[in-house]
């Protein structure tokens, strides 16, 4: 399978369709394959909660195909530690995040596509823990809690 440009502008338009805002496709064949891949296209607002995934030797590798996102990484209690800017062709434009990492991200530009890798396989019981400190998908306080995200700094910490 080729990864390009059309294939990210279909990714993009069925994630600008979608309420969530954005679109997955696995290049796996099966969730018990041992690496699981995907590419994930990502429109501006859309939300992913803060989540870490706690099994063992669940490490996960986020690379930035098209536009701009930023991955943010939190402490336990929710305290940014870092933002990393990812951008295709940049100084940045992948980071692996080690097991157990709080870890969200977003879109500053107008959209992203960004590939996924991690290991497998893939149990949705056991994917990820979501962060209590962080509104959950859908809620009202999302929204502010994005809006939150593009302003905070190193150190701070989300208080509906």
């Amino acid at each position: 399978m080729k990864l390009d440009d059309e294939l990210f502008s279909q990714l993009l338009a069925t994630a600008g369709a979608s309420a969530r805002l954005r679109a997955h496709l696995n290049l796996h064949q099966s969730y018990d394959e041992p690496v699981q891949r995907l590419c994930i296209a990502l429109q501006h607002g859309s939300y992913v909660r803060p989540h870490r995934h706690v099994l063992a030797n669940k490490w996960e590798l986020i690379m930035a195909l098209r536009g701009e996102v930023v991955l943010v990484q939190f402490d336990s209690t929710g305290a940014i530690t870092d933002k990393t800017r990812l951008t295709p062709g940049t100084a940045v434009s992948a980071i692996e995040l080690p097991e157990n990492s709080w870890h969200c991200l977003y879109v500053p530009s107008e959209h992203a596509v960004i590939m996924e890798v991690k290991p497998g396989p893939y149990s949705s019981i056991d994917a990820a823990e979501f962060a209590s400190w962080a509104p959950a998908e859908g809620e009202s306080q999302s929204i502010d809690f994005l809006s939150w995200l593009y302003q905070a700094q190193l150190g701070d910490r989300y208080l509906p």
